[in-house]
Formats: structure tokens, sequence, C-alpha cells
């Protein structure tokens, strides 16, 4: 299976792992100018960019300047990451206690805008919508359950775990980060900001991936199937003999012939 192109990847994922909403790409760029798209007129929030792609199928562009989420465009490196967040002022009394444990949270947030701004604009599409060049980063959500398999996915072949951040704090957009500056997959326990702009359900966890791996994570993914039959849902083991209460329970003279 070599050379995948990104409509058929997208489509096997998503029929063999039956996601229940599509998988989204991200490229940052350092100019906007570059950007295949205008953004909006008004301000949106990255989370905002990956719903409309996942949920409708929506592309959309965005700069600093038209965000809101200053913790957002630090991840992902539109901006330099303001001192109230490393200094952990931001957090405080909202997520922690006290002003160092807000440092040492913030500091466990991904954020590539630590090291300054780094890009100006991000664009946001289904991964099968980037026709003329490939994206950074695919973005998925899904249950536990699916996750559970894109890690399988990931591991077949080096056995090495894949990263999770249990900051919870702006884990889309960090997540973004990571799986862009770091080169490796990446789980999220999804944040506050992004169930109530991003329409993120109770039951989704984010995973993040360079786009390189995305062709490894399918033909690993047809592998495991082979061993499998099914990957998604489990099925349930089913082959042995279950116990009633007396009433429903078979008796020996239910079988005798009256």
């Amino acid at each position: 299976m070599a050379d995948l192109d990104k409509t058929t990847m997208a489509r096997r994922l998503t029929e063999v792992l039956r996601l229940d909403t599509g998988i989204v790409g991200v490229k940052l760029y350092k100019d906007r100018k570059d950007l295949p798209r205008r953004p909006y007129n008004w301000k949106i929030n990255i989370c905002q960019q990956v719903s409309a792609a996942r949920y409708q199928g929506r592309a959309s562009a965005g700069t600093p300047d038209l965000m809101v989420c200053a913790i957002g465009a630090a991840c992902t490196g539109l901006i330099k990451t303001p001192e109230r967040f490393t200094s952990g002022k931001a957090p405080l009394g909202r997520y922690v206690a006290d002003v160092e444990a807000g440092r040492r949270f913030m500091a466990n947030t991904y954020k590539v805008g630590d090291a300054g701004k780094v890009y100006d604009g991000i664009f946001v599409a289904p991964v099968e919508g980037f026709t003329k060049e490939d994206p950074d980063v695919v973005v998925i959500y899904a249950n536990p359950a699916q996750v559970m398999r894109l890690v399988h996915c990931c591991l077949h072949e080096t056995g090495e775990p894949v990263k999770a951040d249990t900051v919870a704090e702006a884990a889309l957009c960090s997540s973004i980060g990571f799986a862009l500056k770091e080169q490796k997959p990446i789980i999220g326990f999804p944040c506050a900001g992004d169930r109530t702009f991003g329409g993120t359900q109770k039951d989704e966890l984010v995973f993040a991936a360079p786009y390189s791996l995305l062709e490894t994570i399918v033909e690993n993914m047809e592998s495991l199937l082979m061993g499998h039959g099914q990957l998604y849902p489990v099925a349930p083991f089913n082959n042995y003999t279950p116990t009633m209460v007396p009433a429903y329970t078979m008796q020996p003279e239910d079988l005798e012939d009256k």
C-alpha cells in the first residue's frame, strides 16, 4: 500500500474505526500571504476552525490578530507566549491554587510560542481537502476505544508508547504544536474552551500526529485487521454458559415432551 492519497486514507480510517467526524488537516504558515484563502473578517478560535472542518467539511484560515484565544495561539506558535502564562498567573484561581502551581501547569502545556513567534497564519480543512500541498498535522477526535486502536497503529512496528497530555489545558492546540515540532503523535484531553467553542463531546479525546505518519497508521491498521478481523468496536466474548435467575432458567421438566 504505497503512496496512498489523502481521500483513500481518510475514508479507510473513518470506515474501520467508525469515526463520528472527519479527519482534519492543519498547516501553519510563517507568512500569512501564503495562506490558501483569506481569514474571516471576525475573530475566531482554532478549536472553532477544527470543529467546522470535522463536522461540516469547511476549510478556514486564521491569523493571530483575528483570534481570541491567546493560549491557543501561543501553543501553535502564532504569538510569543505571554508572560501571564509563563509566570503561572493566568490559571491562578481558575485551575490552580497558587502561582507556583500555575507556573508548572503552564510549563507542562506544550507551547511553540515559548521560543517566540514562529508562524503568522494557520489553515484548517478536512485532510482530503489539501489538494495542492500536505498539511503539517492531522487531528482526529475519537472515543477512548477508537484512540486505543490509533495507538496500536502507531506502535505496531516499534512498540513505543504514544505520549498523552494530561494537563487538559489547550489540548487541541498544544497537541498540534507538539505533533508539528516533535514529529510524534500525542493524545490530549480536550479543555473547557474546546468543549465550549469547538463543540467537543464528553466522550471524545483528541489525537494529533504529524501528517507524515498518517500513511504508516493506515498501513499498520490494515496489518492489525488481519489479526483481529475487526478493530472497532471490540466484540464481547460470548463463548460461555450464562447463569440466570431460576424462573428464567431452563429446567429438566421444560424439556419433557408432554
